[in-house]
C-alpha cells in the first residue's frame, strides 16, 4: 500500500538534498577531468614591484649606518688620505677623499685650500658622513679654524708700510712684531685732553706706543691679525732734533781759566 508524503514532508526532503547533493556534470562522450591549481603568473610589474622593495630594504640600512654629521677637533696627525682628530669626547679617523673642500678666512677673506695645507694642531671644523660600523667620518667639507687664542702685545711703533696696511711694533722684551691692520679692526687712540676716541690706521705714526689685540696668524710667525688698536700716541715727546755746542764749552775756549798762578799774582798788594 503505497503512502504519498506529505506536503511538509516533501519540502524537508527537498531541503536535505540540496544542501548535502553534489553537482553532477554531464558531459557527452568524454569522461570529466579535474585540472590541478596553477599560481597566478608573474608579470613585469610584480618583477619591478619586488626589485624597488629590494633597493629600499637596502637604503634603509645604509641610513642607519651612515649619518650626516659635523663635528669640532684639533688634529692629531695626518696623512695623504686620513687623518685623526681629537674631540672632547674621544678620537675620531676622518677619510680625506679626491672631493674634499678645504677652506679657511685668511686675512680676512676666505681662502680656498687643500688637504695638504691641513697640519697637526690645527683647529678644524668637519662636515660629512659618519660610518657607525666602521666609526669613520668621510669628510665633504673642512674649515680650518684660526687660532682661538687672542694675544695682546705692546710696543713703539718702528716701521708702517701704507700699502700693505702693516705696522712693525717693537715690544719691551725685544720682540720684533708684523701686525696686520684688517678692515673689521677697530683702531683708538688716548690723550689726556679728550680720552680715548675713535682713531684709523693714518693717523698712527712711527714712534707710538701702541697695544695691540688680535689673533696669531696661521703659518706665519711674529705676524698678528689685529682685532682692536689702541695708540697711545708719541709718549717719549717730540723727536730730538740734532744738538748744539754747548755754551760751556765754546766759553772755555774764548776766554781761558785763570790759574792758580795768575789769581795769586792778581791777589798780591801793589806797591
Amino acid at each position: 500500500m503505497k503512502k504519498n508524503l506529505s506536503p511538509f514532508a516533501f519540502i524537508l526532503l527537498v531541503i536535505f538534498l540540496a544542501a548535502f547533493a553534489r553537482p553532477v556534470y554531464a558531459v557527452v562522450g568524454t569522461t570529466p577531468t579535474v585540472l590541478p591549481t596553477s599560481p597566478p603568473a608573474t608579470t613585469s610589474a610584480d618583477i619591478q614591484i619586488e626589485k624597488l622593495k629590494e633597493r629600499l630594504a637596502t637604503k634603509v640600512a645604509e641610513l642607519r649606518t651612515l649619518v650626516k654629521r659635523a663635528m669640532f677637533g684639533t688634529v692629531k696627525t695626518v696623512s695623504v688620505a686620513s687623518a685623526t682628530v681629537e674631540t672632547s669626547t674621544k678620537d675620531i679617523k676622518i677619510e680625506l677623499g679626491d672631493g674634499v673642500s678645504v677652506a679657511q678666512i685668511i686675512s680676512g677673506k676666505r681662502t680656498t685650500l687643500t688637504t695638504d695645507d691641513i697640519s697637526v694642531g690645527d683647529p678644524i671644523t668637519v662636515f660629512g658622513t659618519y660610518d657607525n660600523t666602521l666609526d669613520l667620518l668621510k669628510a665633504q667639507f673642512i674649515f680650518i679654524e684660526s687660532s682661538i687664542v687672542t694675544q695682546h702685545i705692546s710696543g713703539t711703533v718702528s716701521d708702517i708700510s701704507a700699502k700693505d696696511f702693516t705696522m712693525t711694533v717693537h715690544t719691551p722684551e725685544g720682540r720684533t712684531i708684523v701686525v696686520d691692520v684688517e678692515k673689521t679692526t677697530k683702531a683708538t687712540s688716548w690723550n689726556k685732553a679728550d680720552g680715548v676716541t675713535k682713531s684709523g690706521f693714518s693717523k698712527i705714526a712711527v714712534g707710538d706706543t701702541v697695544h695691540v689685540a688680535g689673533v696669531a696668524e696661521p703659518k706665519k710667525d711674529d705676524h698678528i691679525s689685529a682685532n682692536r688698536i689702541l695708540d697711545l700716541g708719541n709718549l717719549s715727546g717730540a723727536v730730538p732734533s740734532p744738538t748744539a755746542t754747548p755754551t760751556v764749552v765754546a766759553s772755555d775756549s774764548a776766554t781761558p781759566k785763570p790759574t792758580a798762578k795768575s789769581a795769586k799774582t792778581t791777589l798780591s798788594p801793589t806797591p
